[in-house]
């Protein structure tokens, strides 16, 4: 070899974003007043889905760090957050449910 390094091409590499849920735009939601948890709690999140996701690729990670950005959840740490499941089932219109309990 001369030294020089060949070139990747840009999109060698690339890997697309998992599709998790349409963008819905401006779509109708329920819009609620939530009173924010301080006690420890339990979060249930229901999936609806055309396709089922593998069971290690379903995570609420955005999902909790969202609702304790809008205070919903006091903290994400364990002394608030005790449990999260998950469940999923194939319909349409897909959504995302979440429940969340007091314990």
């Amino acid at each position: 070899m001369n030294g020089k390094r060949k070139k990747k091409s840009r999109n060698s590499n690339s890997v697309t974003d998992a599709y998790m849920e349409p963008n819905t735009g401006h779509a109708p939601y329920v819009q609620e007043v939530i009173k924010g948890f301080t006690t420890p709690c339990r979060i249930h999140v229901h999936h609806i889905r055309k396709r089922l996701a593998d069971a290690d690729g379903v995570s609420a990670k955005a999902i909790i760090d969202g609702l304790v950005h809008q205070k919903v959840l006091q903290d994400d740490s364990p002394k608030y957050v005790k449990e999260v499941t998950h469940s999923q089932e194939k319909g349409e219109p897909e959504m995302t449910i979440i429940t969340i309990e007091e314990v």
